[in-house]
């Protein structure tokens, strides 16, 4: 679906050509980032002696790489790999794009990775993983086994790729493990972050009305091109379950922001409330209702 806005994103889309693209991308962000806060808010990285490896661990300096790396270096049984929302801004927005969270996974010596996150004094959150703060980033650290989508059994768990089928969106089906930089993605992967097509990977969510703001804030900040005959169908329906006031009320104190546009939201809306006409009629009505506010209408991928 073709999404003209009148508001423009801060940051135009710069998708990825290649996955070695994204490879550099995500290099030069986390290996050359500074410390945003300033030295005072520098994580001591002493370890206990049960953790020393003197030979091979590398303490950390003013970067989230060299936290990355200390730790890979420090889990010599285990792999980190980056996640999601951090790899989907660099492959569809750019380094310049990116001042949010950085999620972390680990599949393998999670037990020696908890003692490792305790004794900095990482804070466990109630989903189970670990949040803590380096150089100025906050870093959200989960163990690959015990995801939420995992956990609930909503996705059965057959190796790290396993995490491509829990995430809301494609375009946040992507894994980097960091010692050995190989990527790991959905097919399609980059034919639609080129492409920009969005779509629902998994519905089901821990919070619901989060995802529905998300997945709006998307269609509005990144600039989405096309959406998948699935993300229609999904975004038509939370206009049934939300108004418009709960999703921006939600949204501003979320993001502090409103940017999900009325006329957007009437688009799904009216898709949902003409359920007994076929999809084609659907879009086309709904495209003529709100095509003077809109601009360019959505067409489906």
């Amino acid at each position: 679906m073709n999404l003209g806005l009148s508001k423009k994103p801060t940051h135009k889309p710069r998708p990825v050509t290649s996955i070695e693209s994204l490879r550099r991308r995500v290099e030069r962000l986390l290996l050359s980032a500074p410390n945003k806060a300033g030295d005072e808010s520098q994580l001591s990285l002493d370890l206990p002696e049960t953790f020393r490896r003197e030979d091979s661990i590398r303490i950390p300096t003013t970067s989230i790489g060299d936290f990355l790396q200390f730790l890979t270096d420090a889990l010599p049984d285990g792999d980190l790999y980056l996640f999601g929302g951090v790899l989907r801004d660099l492959a569809l927005l750019g380094g310049k794009s990116f001042n949010s969270d950085i999620d972390l996974v680990v599949e393998g010596d999670w037990q020696s990775c908890t003692k490792y996150l305790d004794h900095l004094g990482a804070r466990r959150n109630k989903f189970g993983g670990y949040r803590l703060e380096v150089a100025g980033w906050d870093v959200d650290i989960w163990n690959a086994r015990e995801t939420w989508a995992i956990k609930q059994g909503l996705v059965p768990y057959r190796g790290i790729a396993s995490l491509t089928e829990t995430t809301v969106l494609n375009w946040d089906a992507v894994l980097m493990n960091w010692r050995t930089r190989a990527l790991i993605f959905r097919d399609r992967y980059l034919d639609e972050i080129q492409s920009r097509t969005l779509d629902i990977v998994l519905e089901q969510n821990p919070d619901p009305t989060g995802m529905a703001v998300r997945v709006f804030r998307h269609l509005c900040l990144k600039d989405a091109k096309s959406v998948t005959p699935r993300a229609l169908v999904y975004l038509a329906n939370c206009t049934e379950i939300y108004s418009l006031a709960e999703l921006s009320a939600r949204e501003v104190r979320s993001y502090s922001t409103s940017v999900i546009e009325p006329p957007m939201y009437r688009f799904f809306q009216y898709i949902k409330a003409n359920e007994s006409l076929p999809m084609n009629e659907r879009i086309a009505a709904a495209t003529e209702t709100t095509k003077k506010e809109l601009g360019e209408i959505p067409l489906l991928a």
